[in-house]
């Protein structure tokens, strides 16, 4: 019996989906919160830094420069200043108003009034800062270095020392601390590890499966294969399976069922050869009574007739007692080589009627020969029976390991009711039969560790036994 592979799937979304599922869902998570616990840590650190930078700078002396002012005494001091706490943080400042535009910058070579579009993107948090002075740190972006970038802005007032109780408290300009977001890398980090350690989870898992349902399907097909064997009547093996679980205890349910099953034929047997030889006696003598009587009748004496039908029925009871004592008495096989097309020669001639042979004059088999030529034997009389008259064929092949006896016979077809019971012990379509031929036939077959099938269909019916080769 072939398992397809369901168990296989069944444990793969059990087991691996699950895991692989919860991790990826923790995997987004622990991301998601590193991501954006790493970008307010950067956001409070440059807006930490604009605010330090901020706090020296008096705006009075910014707002009125314009373009070609770099040379300005004012605009020199807020730069080199601004480039001190850059020099010391290593981020980049620069002050804009509320044009975003430039009024001072560490950057070289940028002029005051340059407009700074990227700060446009940052309307929402400027507008805090230049409205109600807060701090503020911008989303992350993109520059053009490919890299991410952060902000964070913070106030300059029109003078330094302003208060809350002073008459210039203003908001005009706004200063911008702006580094690479380097957690990025940490994060990309985070992510390989995150997908590889998923990927070893993913595997990890899957092996499992795998491992657990060859041991399970392993398991289960010792079980199908003892099952097959106790359905085929083989009840002398044993289920063997080491296992303390389920299966384990399933094997032993079923080594008990084919135990119970063998006493209960080893039982019929005894009793069906008991019956036998109790029957036997009596009917030997009432078959020597009849002899004599026949002999003391005249001739021409119509009483004769009775006494020919007394033999005859006495006859038919002396071929079920041999059948009752061959089923009952199996010997085990003794197993030779049999010239296979021999065989079906004299098995063809003795069924009576016009038989077929077609098997190869080398083809040989390993059985024992006094058994198959009785179970062939069988065959071939109830294919002559059924055919009555029509064809009847005996072939054998060799295949796969395997010879194939097939008895072949063109006639009516078995119904399909009686198919699956035709090898039943007393079991019989006909008004005389003991129902232990076929049983025979197949036991005979299991004896050899071997089968017997049964096809009828389209007129033509035919018994296969299959002997291994």
């Amino acid at each position: 019996m072939r398992l397809r592979p369901t168990i296989l799937v069944k444990l793969l979304v059990a087991l691996v989906l699950p895991a692989v599922a919860l991790f990826t869902l923790f995997a987004l998570v622990a991301y998601e919160v590193s991501r954006h616990d790493l970008d307010d840590e950067l956001g409070h650190r440059l807006t930490g830094i604009a605010a330090t930078a901020a706090a020296p700078i008096r705006g009075k002396y910014l707002e009125p420069l314009v373009a070609g002012n770099e040379e300005d005494r004012s605009y020199v001091n807020v730069v080199d200043k601004l480039r001190a706490v850059s020099a010391v943080t290593g981020v980049r400042l620069f002050v804009l108003d509320s044009h975003f535009d430039s009024r001072a910058d560490t950057t070289a070579r940028t002029a005051i009034g340059t407009h700074y579009f990227q700060a446009e993107l940052d309307r929402t948090e400027l507008d805090r800062v230049f409205a109600r002075g807060a701090l503020a740190a911008s989303v992350s972006f993109v520059g053009n270095d490919g890299k991410h970038y952060k902000t964070g802005y913070a106030p300059i007032r029109a003078c330094s020392d302003c208060g809350a109780d002073t008459l210039d408290p203003r908001v005009d300009l706004a200063i911008a601390a702006e580094a690479p977001a380097s957690y990025f890398d940490r994060l990309d980090d985070l992510r390989a590890r995150l997908f590889a350690w998923g990927a070893g989870l993913a595997g990890v898992s899957i092996f499992a499966a795998v491992v657990a349902t060859l041991l399970i399907t392993r398991n289960l097909r010792k079980l199908s294969a003892a099952a097959a064997r106790i359905g085929s009547g083989d009840l002398r093996a044993p289920v063997a399976l080491r296992s303390r679980d389920e299966l384990g205890v399933l094997a032993d349910a079923m080594d008990r069922m084919r135990q119970q099953l063998a006493e209960r034929d080893a039982r019929t047997q005894q009793m069906l050869a008991g019956i036998a030889h109790e029957v036997r006696n009596p009917l030997a003598g009432m078959t020597l009574f009849a002899g004599i009587l026949q002999d003391e009748l005249p001739v021409d004496d119509e009483r004769r007739g009775h006494v020919d039908k007394i033999q005859r029925e006495l006859g038919y009871l002396e071929r079920v007692v041999s059948d009752f004592l061959d089923y009952a008495r199996r010997p085990k096989p003794e197993l030779a080589d049999v010239p296979v097309r021999e065989l079906l020669d004299e098995v063809a001639q003795l069924a009576g009627g016009e038989v077929a042979v077609d098997a190869p004059a080398d083809l040989v088999a390993r059985a024992d020969r006094g058994q198959l030529r009785r179970a062939l034997l069988n065959l071939a009389r109830n294919a002559v029976q059924a055919a009555a008259g029509d064809a009847v064929e005996l072939s054998a092949r060799a295949g796969k390991g395997e010879v194939a006896f097939v008895v072949w016979n063109r006639g009516p077809e078995i119904p399909a009711e009686a198919l699956g019971k035709l090898f039943e012990p007393f079991f019989t379509t006909r008004e005389k039969g003991t129902g232990l031929g076929l049983a025979f036939v197949r036991e005979i077959a299991v004896d050899h560790g071997g089968r017997v099938e049964v096809t009828s269909a389209g007129g033509e019916t035919a018994f296969t036994l299959v002997l291994p080769a």
